[in-house]
């Protein structure tokens, strides 16, 4: 790890991811002040508080294959220089905003914007690294990540909203000034030398989306890799952003917050990541490492509800802790995918199923509103839990292992 950490493209790299669910969860401690703000309560918070979340994973699913293919065939570089850059102006702005429409506008374009953070640094990280150092690498972008959340859901809480929003703009302005320094990587600039002089039909698949769809082959691998992260949006977008609620349901005693929450779902998520990425080198196994994490958090997320009714805010806190633990292999996941394609697909794949995973909050909440009715808030989290976590196992076996491959291939 230590000869990692010497590269500042790492750096970089796990800043941007730092940025990015600072942001997400800042949102979610938000919302309820944010809205209320707005002149709105009572239920009308929850239903709006939906809709502002799928709109800005809306800007992100737009986001995630606008940069993705800005990344193939610009560059890494290019893409993580103008994401960033969108999402920093929008929230900066979205801490002046006095109506629901505005406060919209300004979620969707920051999603746009965020999209491009997580899979172009695992991307960038995958190529840059040696194989040995690529787990190791992608755990730690994981862990600087999560604690970007932890901080925020933290620090976010001792601010007003607004100067919440503009303190994550004025991050990600500070991000952007440092990564001027950043260069390609090495594989990714030979593979697209290689690639402008052989012809002109091999150069227009570099960041393709005909390229990837029109191959069976490239879009079941695709499908399956998107099926498999989709469990940890349904922790991350129902089970942590709506605590409030779930607590009130499980009859928990004591006050309950999403800002608390999601910073014990995310701290846990930290230690998950850097044990999954320590873990599938230990196994030299990106699967294996994988499933062991998936079932540990299909059964803490799914059983949970019928061991801790009644019990207090503590044990509530310390639950989503240790499912986020079991959720802690996002990373792992993005950097597996990333290690599937080639170069000259690698961005474009990343970048955009990274945002497709976050994306699938919205078939999520809206089963999930839509089961409440007549089955309630808790078993309708377990049905819907239940069936992200298995397909997801199910997708996660029929992917290939790639620990030992050299990245240097194109599709």
């Amino acid at each position: 790890m230590r000869e990692i950490l010497k590269h500042k493209f790492v750096w970089f790299a796990a800043f941007g991811y730092f940025v990015d669910l600072f942001d997400l969860v800042l949102y979610g401690v938000v919302r309820v002040d944010s809205l209320s703000s707005l002149g709105y309560s009572g239920a009308e918070i929850f239903r709006l508080g939906a809709f502002l979340l799928n709109v800005q994973m809306a800007g992100m699913l737009i986001g995630g294959f606008l940069w993705g293919m800005l990344g193939d065939r610009r560059g890494r570089k290019q893409a993580l220089f103008g994401s960033i850059l969108i999402y920093s102006i929008a929230t900066f702005l979205n801490g002046s905003v006095h109506s629901l429409t505005e406060y919209a506008i300004l979620r969707f374009i920051a999603g746009l914007g965020l999209a491009g953070e997580l899979g172009s640094a695992i991307t960038l990280i995958s190529e840059a690294l040696p194989q040995k150092s690529r787990g190791l690498g992608s755990a730690f972008v994981a862990s600087v990540g999560f604690v970007g959340a932890a901080v925020s859901s933290y620090v976010t809480q001792s601010f007003h909203w607004q100067n919440a929003y503009r303190l994550g703009g004025v991050l990600g302005f500070l991000l952007l000034l440092a990564r001027m320094s950043i260069r390609e990587p090495a594989i990714y600039v030979e593979a697209k030398t290689k690639a402008l002089s052989a012809s002109s039909s091999a150069s227009r698949t570099w960041g393709s989306l005909s390229h990837l769809f029109f191959s069976k082959k490239r879009m079941k691998l695709f499908i399956l890799a998107l099926f498999a992260g989709v469990p940890i949006w349904f922790v991350a977008g129902i089970l942590s952003y709506f605590a409030p609620e779930f607590a009130k349901a499980l009859d928990t005693q004591g006050t309950v917050t999403a800002g608390t929450t999601i910073m014990m779902g995310y701290s846990g998520s930290i230690l998950g990541d850097v044990v999954c990425g320590y873990l599938s080198q230990v196994l030299q196994s990106r699967k294996k490492a994988v499933v062991i994490f998936m079932i540990a958090g299909a059964a803490l997320a799914i059983l949970h509800p019928y061991f801790t009714r009644g019990s207090s805010a503590e044990v509530f806190y310390w639950t989503r802790f240790a499912i986020g633990f079991g959720c802690g292999f996002f990373a792992i996941l993005i950097a597996w995918i990333a290690e599937i394609f080639g170069t000259n697909l690698r961005a474009t794949v990343s970048v955009s199923l990274s945002n497709l995973i976050r994306a699938s909050i919205i078939p999520l909440t809206l089963s999930f509103e839509a089961l409440q009715p007549s089955m309630g808030m808790i078993s309708s989290s377990v049905v819907v839990g239940s069936i992200c976590f298995a397909v997801a196992l199910f997708c996660v076996f029929q992917l290939p292992e790639t620990f030992q491959r050299d990245l240097n291939f194109v599709d």
